[in-house]
C-alpha cells in the first residue's frame, strides 16, 4: 500500500491508525461507518475489513483525482466494494447523510474538523464514536507553531478543537498518542 501511495504522491494514514480506526468500527458495532477525507482508501479498506457481515464505509473526498486513485486501489482487494465514495465538498455532503453512523472517522482538511465534528455527532448513533486524526501534527501543535508541513491555521484549529472537547461537558474526549494523533469523541 506504501508503494500504490508513492507512486500516485499521495499520503495514507500510518499502519497503526488505520488498525485503530479498523478495531474501534468494529467494537462501536461495525456496520455503519462514516469517513471523512479518503485519500487513496488505506484506512477506508482496513475498516471495510472489520465489519460485520452487512457492514459499509462511506468515505467523503472533494479531490476528484484522489477519488480516481482511491476507486482503482479499493478495486484491488474484496473488501473494497463495500466502501463507498461519494464526490464533493465534505461540509456539503456530510450535511445531505443522515446516518445513523457506528463510527465517523475524521482525517480531512484541518481547518474543517469543528465543523465536520458538529455534523459527524448529529450522525451519530447513541453509543457511536466519533475519531479525529493528526490531531498532534508531529508536535507543531504542543509548540503551537505551523511547522512548514502543517500550516499556522491547521495547527490553532487542532488546538482549538482539542481544547474545545476537553472542556465540552456534553462529550467524553480522550487524545491517544496513536500515529500522528487520533482523537476519540463520543457523546455522553
Amino acid at each position: 500500500m506504501e508503494a500504490y501511495a508513492a507512486e500516485h504522491r499521495v499520503p495514507i494514514a500510518d499502519a497503526e491508525t488505520a488498525a485503530l480506526v479498523a478495531m474501534l468500527a468494529r467494537a462501536a458495532g461495525g456496520r455503519a461507518v462514516l469517513e471523512v477525507g479518503l485519500a487513496i482508501g488505506y484506512t477506508a479498506l482496513q475498516v471495510a475489513r472489520r465489519l460485520v457481515d452487512d457492514g459499509r464505509v462511506t468515505s467523503l473526498e472533494r479531490d476528484a483525482k484522489m477519488v480516481t486513485v482511491a476507486r482503482e486501489f479499493l478495486s484491488r482487494d474484496p473488501a473494497g466494494g463495500r466502501v463507498e465514495i461519494v464526490e464533493g465538498d465534505a461540509a456539503l455532503t456530510m450535511a445531505a447523510l443522515s446516518g445513523p453512523f457506528d463510527l465517523v472517522y475524521v482525517d480531512a482538511d484541518k481547518t474543517g474538523y469543528p465543523l465536520y465534528v458538529e455534523l459527524a455527532l448529529e450522525r451519530l448513533r447513541p453509543g457511536g464514536l466519533v475519531l479525529i486524526d493528526n490531531l498532534l501534527m508531529d508536535g507543531a501543535v504542543a509548540t503551537g507553531q505551523g511547522d512548514g508541513h502543517w500550516s499556522q491555521a491547521s495547527v490553532d484549529a487542532a488546538r482549538e478543537l482539542s481544547a474545545g472537547l476537553a472542556a465540552d461537558p456534553a462529550v467524553s474526549f480522550v487524545l491517544l498518542p496513536v500515529g500522528d494523533g487520533v482523537g476519540v469523541l463520543q457523546r455522553r
